[in-house]
């Protein structure tokens, strides 16, 4: 106990003589001084950076340019957003087309135009915690001349079919007749055309 006492007692006085020199003095002194308004800067600095208002998340349409759609319908699909309870999607006219917690939206039924949509990411308590850039996308049904044709072209192929099965179901009845001559030119037809 008694050199703990000694020891701190022979420190105390080594610190008053080491102050006592004025150049020491003026040094620690500076030290102090360029050692506080360092620490008022960065104290300053902190405040600044709190005070600044927190940017918002990244919400963003996957494809914000859609293909054109010739069948009147696409698929909307965003990135999910921390902390959204919900997302709205909004058209050009601020109607919604959709509104849920899943991060795609399917928009059908619409007519040729351009279409812009964009989406709301909301939190729990109904604020809106991020909106996205729109995405475009176009609408051109198939114009009326390749849709007839195409139509034609099916309707010769399915008539085509149902003319080679009422034949072949004629063909069959007759052969199963059996008792007239143009069954037995069938039959003869239909075993040499098996031959061949």
């Amino acid at each position: 106990m008694w050199m703990l006492a000694h020891f701190n007692t022979r420190r105390k006085r080594r610190g008053a003589r080491a102050l006592a020199c004025p150049r020491l003095r003026r040094v620690v002194a500076a030290a102090v001084v360029l050692i506080g308004s360092s620490t008022a800067v960065w104290d300053s600095v902190a405040m600044a950076a709190e005070s600044e208002p927190q940017p918002r998340p990244a919400l963003a349409f996957v494809g914000p340019e859609l293909d054109v759609s010739r069948e009147g319908y696409f698929t909307l699909e965003w990135t999910a957003v921390d902390g959204a309870a919900l997302y709205r999607v909004r058209d050009r006219a601020d109607q919604i087309a959709y509104q849920g917690v899943a991060t795609q939206s399917f928009q059908s039924g619409l007519s040729d135009g351009v279409y812009q949509f964009y989406v709301e990411a909301i939190g729990a308590d109904g604020e809106i915690l991020a909106t996205s850039a729109p995405a475009v996308a176009t609408v051109e049904h198939w114009r009326l001349a390749p849709s007839l044709t195409l139509f034609a072209i099916g309707a010769i192929v399915v008539g085509g079919i149902a003319f080679v099965i009422l034949r072949g179901r004629w063909i069959e009845k007759q052969i199963a007749a059996g008792d007239d001559d143009r069954a037995s030119m069938l039959q003869t037809e239909v075993k040499s055309g098996g031959e061949s």
